[in-house]
């Protein structure tokens, strides 16, 4: 085999890899991690003597979708992680109770649920399209691990009028839960001082929009050189000879 024949071999097959490494790519990812406070999780605990409602906006998380955005097929993944220790009730006291002594933040930091898979609803996403899903997933709370269904609604936005320019980036997961949290399923303990302050179930509300994970190559800065100012000298203004006065 000629040497131009082999270069012309080998370079075929590094196409056909780079090719087949693109197919493989089956994945997309979005992140939920807003700096500026969009993303919300807020409880309403309405019990006999008072309505407590608490919320942060610490929340972060990951979805891993097929690039088909089919729900229903592999990969398919998410976990959802909200800082306890920002919660807040509107009252600086309640806030620290809350925290020392119902959650015990300095111990279990984190509300975590991490998607196991879709029960109901699992279909291709659509731009603008709200779909209902019932997700089974492990919810974490209080050290404690508890199986449950979460309903969702699901809505994916593509373009980024759709979002009125809010957004850097245009592909948006917008996420809204509301589901029961009973204290008793996390081993979390109420004093019989504020059994009738507090309910012993709580319904947490999520609403959070996941964004497409910007790749290297949109990150990299445009590494074009700038274009070099004009250097020409600029052109002397005409010197035009005084008229010599009138003699009369």
């Amino acid at each position: 085999m000629t040497k131009v024949s082999k270069f012309a071999s080998l370079t075929v097959l590094v196409g056909m890899t780079l090719t087949s490494s693109n197919a493989f790519a089956k994945e997309i990812k979005f992140d939920v991690n807003d700096p500026t406070g969009r993303d919300t999780v807020s409880f309403n605990s309405n019990a006999p003597i008072e309505v407590i409602i608490g919320h942060t906006n610490k929340v972060t998380g990951t979805i891993t979708v097929d690039n088909s955005l089919d729900l229903s097929k592999q990969p398919l993944s998410a976990q959802f992680d909200v800082d306890l220790a920002s919660i807040d009730t509107g009252i600086a006291l309640r806030n620290e109770h809350m925290r020392d002594n119902f959650l015990e933040t300095k111990k279990f930091p984190k509300a975590t649920f991490k998607l196991k898979s879709i029960a109901s609803g699992a279909t291709v996403l659509k731009d603008k399209q709200k779909v209902h899903l019932e997700a089974n997933g492990d919810f974490t709370v209080h050290g404690k691990t508890v199986q449950k269904k979460v309903p969702i609604d699901v809505t994916y936005f593509k373009m980024c009028p759709a979002t009125d320019g809010k957004f850097k980036n245009c592909d948006i997961i917008q996420i809204n839960s509301t589901f029961p949290v009973a204290f008793k399923d996390h081993d979390i303990k109420r004093p019989e001082v504020v059994f009738q302050k507090l309910a012993d179930t709580v319904f947490v509300t999520v609403g959070a929009s996941a964004h497409k994970e910007v790749t290297a190559a949109a990150k990299a800065p445009d590494k074009t050189a700038p274009k070099a100012p004009d250097k020409t000298a600029p052109k002397p203004p005409d010197k035009v000879a005084p008229k010599p006065p009138v003699k009369k």
